[in-house]
């Protein structure tokens, strides 16, 4: 039943509210914003009967009881009745509208078809943010069953993330009635044709590396020449994504390369991240407990971070990492090498204009880290570097030469080999790379 504006919904502990508006219709219910007394609008989904079953009533309630694993989710609040009214949903908030659905990433248009610009940092953002949400679900014995495209949506001036959908999450008992998205279901589900393999964590860590290279290299892992053929019919999809699926950057197979410009982007990150990669869409194909876990993903993404480099002659960002003296810049062939590294704990950060110091350098495995320090480049001299004092705090410094001094917040020092950065618990060290790249 569609709610009429102005109607009275019951929130229990959150009081009541009044229906404001339809936003929009799925299979299961339509989404209405409401406002409480308080004034404050939030989001209610409102099921169909033939979804307001007993099961789902207990299961959202027992969702509500658990409480948000972390404030991307969009978490049910407090369940919601209207009246009489056989029927039940439930009250989450609102998602602003800066937030695009992923698959507008791969679309590069935004909701107006008007070119996105998202940058490398931002991408880096968006996994590392889905990476760590779905850390703290699992944390919590839960599992979401049913990662895809539509449930993921991304700020693309940033790449904040916020998760919807969450009445698919279940306790990671493998009961459910969620299956999941073809595409981004794990293998074993897809091929069980008695419907008892049931998405658990593992499943989920599947559906995450396909969400996490769909972002990275614009294309789906199990997609190339092979999936190309043929009839998109049952047959094929339980063929290419169940009981014969072939990763398209497989080391030694060749036989499903996907199209120019994800074997363009495979090319343009560094081989630690393709190795995951490969764990995660080989290895872990046939072997749930060999997938990629989100903190493998997590120090990845770090350690992508601290090797961008901008191309001192086209701009375009290029992925360093230590061991390499240089990259060939992917644009225009210029040779890239960074002027610094900061050795920070086991951490090597690339010197660019893009590079900064983070919490996350500090203490490993930081959610949404806050910039402590930034490199600025010299506006005439373009071969000096320096490191402005971003943070609240002081930060000693030792020079080479025997000097010592303090830099105070909204300072900023030149870059010099041997100096060392004390920045909290953590000593930051300049360096200049050796010739092999081993600096």
């Amino acid at each position: 039943m569609v709610l009429a504006e102005g109607v009275e919904v019951d929130l229990g502990p959150l009081g009541r509210a009044r229906v404001t508006s339809l936003l929009g219709q799925g299979g299961q219910g339509y989404v209405f914003e409401v406002r409480r007394d308080s004034g404050e609008p939030l989001a209610l989904k409102w099921y169909k009967p033939e979804s307001a079953t007993a099961q789902q009533y207990d299961e959202m309630q027992q969702l509500v009881e658990i409480g948000s694993p972390h404030q991307r989710f969009l978490w049910p609040l407090s369940m919601a009745r209207v009246g009489t009214e056989p029927s039940f949903g439930y009250v989450m908030h609102l998602r602003h509208p800066r937030y695009l659905e992923l698959s507008y990433l791969l679309l590069n248009a935004d909701r107006d078809g008007k070119p996105l610009d998202v940058s490398f940092a931002s991408i880096i953002e968006l996994c590392r943010q889905l990476s760590y949400s779905f850390l703290r679900l699992h944390a919590r014995g839960l599992c979401y069953r049913d990662i895809s495209f539509g449930n993921v949506f991304f700020d693309p001036g940033n790449g904040d993330v916020l998760i919807c959908d969450n009445d698919n999450v279940g306790i990671d008992n493998g009961t459910g009635r969620v299956l999941g998205t073809p595409y981004f279901m794990a293998p074993e589900v897809v091929r069980d044709t008695t419907y008892r393999t049931l998405p658990n964590t593992d499943t989920d860590r599947h559906s995450l590396a396909v969400l996490l290279f769909y972002s990275l290299f614009l294309g789906h892992p199990l997609e190339g020449a092979r999936t190309d053929a043929g009839m998109r019919d049952a047959h094929w999809l339980m063929t290419h994504f169940g009981t014969d699926p072939l990763f398209c950057m497989h080391p030694t197979r060749a036989e499903n390369r996907p199209a120019q410009i994800v074997q363009q982007y495979w090319n343009i990150y560094p081989q630690f991240l393709r190795d995951l990669f490969v764990q995660a869409f080989v290895d872990g194909m046939d072997n749930p407990g060999a997938r990629v876990t989100e903190g493998q993903w997590i120090k990845a993404l770090d350690r992508l971070r601290d090797g961008m480099l901008a191309c001192p002659t086209c701009g375009t960002t290029n992925f360093w990492s230590p061991g390499e003296d240089s990259v060939t810049c992917w644009q225009d062939g210029t040779q890239v090498r960074p002027p610094y590294l900061l050795h920070v704990g086991r951490r090597t950060v690339a010197v660019g204009p893009q590079t900064t110091i983070r919490s996350d350098h500090l203490t490993s495995g930081v959610d949404h880290p806050q910039v402590l320090g930034q490199v600025r480049q010299h506006p005439d001299a373009r071969d000096r570097w320096g490191l402005y004092n971003a943070s609240d705090f002081s930060w000693p410094v030792a020079y080479p030469g025997g000097q010592n001094f303090l830099l105070e917040p909204d300072r900023t020092i030149e870059l010099v080999a041997g100096a060392r950065i004390q920045i909290r618990n953590a000593t930051v060290q300049v360096r200049r790379p050796a010739p092999d790249g081993q600096g």
